[in-house]
């Protein structure tokens, strides 16, 4: 009689026990749950430089691994508030498929039409008026995105190939259609790509050549880049897309220009640093 009574006891403490483990576990998963869910759509900042002719851009946020929630209009307040044509695909999940999405908008400036609307020409995108399919509407700050309304380049450098590689590095080949100088290199984002941009020429760093650089007609000319981030740096949450001009001169003191485009987006969720890009947006 004592040794049931004792096993019993015994038997009792094993359910408290029991029940507060399962009780402390399953307040751990909803703490736990809670700081990974997102509250709304994190949209990543966007660095791009769009040149007449290109007539779509792609939009990256990230979103819950399980919702079913998708993009029924957007709006750039910037160019108007008109809708814009656009297509939505899934992206990649993040590396253990628990938490996170990489979507995808694709927003074509045509709208319609066969070119760029003469009143999106020379503007600046920042904002996105965006509305989902449960009925969540998010203003979201997208970064610089530049529609530009280049005249045709006079191009003394034809490009020969390029290339770019997953692991953020890219390169071109120019020749000289004749005797020139490069008197310089320019892009859109000089302060916000400093000292993360490496760019070669020939494969010497640009920060140690000496321009101009004298190029005779037939000869070629290397261009390479690579991104080289930090492990703190919060600009490797970001997408980049836009080309380096290379400024040129004849001897007949002619100018002209030859682009080579660059671009970065990380593709797997787990690359991006969600709680800094929830802190900036917070903080906005």
């Amino acid at each position: 009689m004592l040794l049931w009574r004792a096993n019993m006891k015994l038997s009792k403490k094993k359910i408290i026990l029991g029940v507060v483990f399962l009780v402390l576990l399953w307040a751990g998963n909803i703490i736990y749950y809670e700081k990974h869910v997102l509250k709304e759509p994190l949209f990543i900042n966007h660095y791009y430089n769009l040149k007449t002719g290109m007539n779509d851009f792609r939009l990256y946020y990230i979103q819950n691994i399980n919702s079913q929630d998708r993009v029924i209009s957007i709006v750039f307040p910037e160019i108007g508030q008109q809708f814009l044509n656009f297509s939505e695909l899934d992206g990649n999940s993040d590396s253990n498929r628990r938490y996170y999405m990489l979507k995808t908008i694709t927003v074509n400036l045509f709208n319609g039409g066969n070119e760029i609307p003469e009143e999106y020409k020379n503007k600046v995108i920042t904002k996105a008026q965006i509305c989902f399919s449960s009925g969540k509407k998010v203003n979201t700050d997208l970064g610089k995105i530049y529609l530009d309304n280049n005249e045709i380049e006079k191009i003394d450098l034809k490009q020969s190939s390029t290339s770019s590689s997953s692991d953020n590095t890219g390169s071109s080949t120019f020749i000289a259609n004749k005797d020139i100088n490069v008197t310089g290199i320019n892009s859109k984002f000089q302060e916000e790509l400093k000292d993360i941009l490496q760019i070669n020429i020939d494969g010497i760093p640009l920060s140690k050549m000496a321009f101009p650089i004298k190029l005779k007609a037939g000869t070629d000319l290397n261009l390479s880049y690579s991104f080289i981030f930090n492990k703190n740096d919060i600009r490797k949450n970001n997408a980049y897309f836009f080309t380096l001009d290379l400024l040129t001169e004849d001897f007949q003191g002619n100018k002209g220009t030859s682009s080579c485009f660059v671009n970065y987006c990380a593709q797997d969720p787990a690359e991006f640093d969600i709680d800094v890009i929830k802190n900036v947006r917070r903080d906005k």
